[in-house]
Order: C-alpha cells, then structure tokens, then sequence
C-alpha cells in the first residue's frame, strides 16, 4: 500500500489540459515593420466550424478572424490577442508564415527567427512566403474561392512547388541550413496579392509575382523567388529561373513540370514539353585554382505534347536530332545568364554547388576558410544540358494542315 501511495506522487493529471474548443488556432502568421523597435504582427485564425458538419451554422460564420497589433516580437503578441480573443492562441497549427518585403530587405529581417527557433509550438516545417506588400494586406486580402478554409488553401499553395517548379520549397528549417552554412543563398517563395503593371510576354514562367496577365479567381499570385543573402533579401528571380535552379541543385523534390520553348524550323512558333528530371545533375568542383572551376552536367527527360508549327519530329529523326540540340541550346544558354546573374548581380550561389565543393575539403574548417561566398563571384561555370525526347505524347503524327485547307 505505502508503494502505491509513493507511486501516485509521481503521476501526472490533466491539470493543465486544455479542451479543443478553448484553443485558438493560428493558421498563417504575418510580419511588417513597426513602430521604433517592435512589429506589426498578424494573426489568421482558422474558425474549426467551417468545414465541419455543422453546415448549417458554417455558412453564417466568417472562415477565419484576422486580428493585428504592435508587439515587440510575435510571441508576446499572442498574449496581446488575448485581449479580444476569448481562446487560447496556439501556434501548433500554423503552416505559414509571412512576411513583408520591406522587412526582408531591412536589417531586422534575421531578428524574426530568434523567437520562432526558441518557441516550442512553432513548427520548423512552417513556409516563408515573401509578399510584394505588407503582410497584413496580403492575408487581409487574400480570398480563396474554391478553398473555404484558411489553413487547407496555404497547404495546398505552398505544395503546388512541387508539381510546378515555379517557386522554391521554403521552409524555416531550410532557411536555417542556409543560414548555418554561410556558403549560398536561399530562395524562399515570392507573392503578391495584386498586379504590377508589366507587359505581358505570353510565357508560362517568365513572371514573377505580381506580373500574370490574369483576370478572375483570388487576386493571390505566387510565382518567382525572394533571393536571401546572409540573413537579408537581396534581389528576386522569376519563375523560369527558379525552374532552372532546380535543374542544377545537386538536390530537389521537384521532378516534373510543363515548359514551352521555341520551335528551331518556326521561331515564332513554340513547343510545349513535359520536363521529367531524370536523376541528379553530375557536379564537379575543382578547387585546386585561384579561382573554382564548376562543371554541371544535368540529364532532363522531355515529353513533346504540343507543336503549333505541325512540323513532323516524329518520322524524321534528322529533325528529332535537330530539336533535341536546340532545347539543349536554350538551357544551356538560359542557364548561363542566370548564373551570371547570380554571380555579378547576388553575388550568391543560388545553386546550393557548395555542398559539391566541401566533399573537396577533408574537414570543415578547411571549407570555411576557403570562403566558398566570396570565391562562387569569381568561379569559372560550365552548364550542360543532356535532353532525351522520350515520346510525343498520344498522337505520333502531327496534324496535316494542309490536307485540311484543301
């Protein structure tokens, strides 16, 4: 009996426990600069009975409540949300985080992370999304037509990187790594919720956010990259840019996307092809020079679905051979002036080729004196590209226009 009694001492009960229905749950934070030292801190709260089977009730209920203050970092704010919040804010749901582009570009931008690292309910799978304008516009602004609940439409957003390529995989965990290593930049994803006045060019993926001849729907537009340098926004690249990166990483999740590129026999004209990565690009890194020397081979797969020039590349393998080099050409040439981009522009190495070139050093202090950083401007870059047209999608044969006007 007295070792029961010893043992009960040490059980814990649900003193502490909280119900669902007394808990807030923030689904998207935003950042904006403040007034002297402190933020403009923005709370998305997701309502649990939209969505739920309650139908009824749903439909007279807003999707989330939306609620901002002045607070000197985003977890003291949640204290202040309290004062019109009846529940408890958590933060164990959230998925996305915002945060301006006036504050990425200011010296307060790695500031923001010291609390998120250090708070148990945050999450370092959450996604970094760099808005146009301030955060609190975006998520005020930001009206989903096909997706009513608030934590689902970030969710299904941010994963459309995979299937698109048109923006990067950022996460906070990731943005730490780069950070760590001093060695690159990192690309977190670009949006806006408005329009820029720009000229469209008709392309699929030569926008950035913001610059999408697009009319209906939620103004949201998500497209390009926020390129960050030693813990501050520097510059931005656009979605084909991005697409390319990936391309060149020695590591991606993003294997499969839909490009266009010109037809060789119609220059006005254009081809639309199924990019498939097929396996990781070959990365060399000589360092053994005053000045690195990078050799990147990448092996892309391609399926042609589309030829408005209604040229015959299937029959004819001259032709075949002719509009294999021609893609190759493209890439390599777009590859080249993105990396001179990077090198002359940034002056950061986008391309994550550092992992590459510490396998040259036995250990790691070695590499970090080498300043791989300030060396990535200075470096000698060969990009070649090895595309392999496996199919022509249903159709072997194009269409005989010309049987057809007669």
């Amino acid at each position: 009996m007295s070792l029961l009694l010893i043992l009960s001492l040490f059980l814990t009960g649900c003193w502490d426990a909280l119900e669902l229905e007394e808990q807030a749950y923030v689904v998207a934070v935003g950042m904006d600069l403040g007034e002297g030292d402190n933020y403009y801190i923005t709370y998305q709260i997701g309502n649990p009975q939209v969505g739920s089977s309650d139908r009824a009730n749903a439909e007279r209920e807003p999707a989330s409540e939306i609620i901002t203050v002045l607070a000197p970092d985003k977890i003291s704010a949640r204290e202040l949300a309290n004062v019109s919040v009846s529940r408890r804010v958590t933060f164990s749901h959230a998925k996305t985080f915002i945060i301006s582009e006036e504050l990425a570009k200011s010296e307060k931008f790695l500031e923001v992370f010291e609390a998120v690292t250090r708070d148990p309910q945050i999450k370092r799978q959450m996604d970094i999304i760099i808005s146009k304008e301030r955060a609190e516009d975006f998520i005020r602004n930001n009206n989903p037509v096909l997706e009513t609940r608030p934590h689902k439409n970030y969710e299904l957003m941010d994963e459309r990187w995979k299937a698109s390529g048109l923006v990067p995989a950022s996460t906070i965990n990731r943005f730490l790594q780069r950070e760590e290593e001093d060695a690159g930049g990192f690309l977190a994803i670009y949006a806006t919720i408005g329009k820029t006045d720009t000229k469209a060019n008709g392309m699929e993926d030569k926008y950035k956010a913001g610059e999408v001849d697009k009319t209906g729907g939620n103004t949201l537009q998500m497209i390009g990259a926020a390129v960050i340098k030693e813990g501050r926004m520097i510059g931005t690249i656009n979605g084909e840019e991005n697409r390319l990166t990936l391309l060149l990483r020695p590591h991606t999740e993003a294997t499969s996307w839909y490009a266009t590129y010109p037809d060789p026999y119609k220059k006005e004209k254009h081809l639309t092809a199924r990019i498939l990565r097929q396996g990781k690009p070959k990365i060399k890194v000589d360092v053994s020079q005053s000045k690195p020397i990078i050799t990147v081979e990448a092996p892309v797969k391609m399926q042609i679905l589309l030829m408005r020039s209604f040229i015959d590349y299937v029959d004819d393998q001259e032709k075949q051979k002719f509009l294999t080099k021609a893609i190759e050409g493209y890439l390599n040439e777009a590859s080249m002036v993105l990396v001179k981009k990077a090198q002359n522009e940034l002056k950061v190495d986008i391309f994550q080729w550092s992992l590459s070139a510490r396998k040259e050093f036995l250990t790691i202090p070695e590499f970090e004196d080498y300043n791989w950083i300030d060396k990535f401007p200075q470096a000698d870059v060969r990009v070649n590209f090895k595309v392999q047209i496996t199919n022509f999608g249903k159709q072997l044969k194009p269409i005989n226009i010309n049987k057809i006007k007669e």
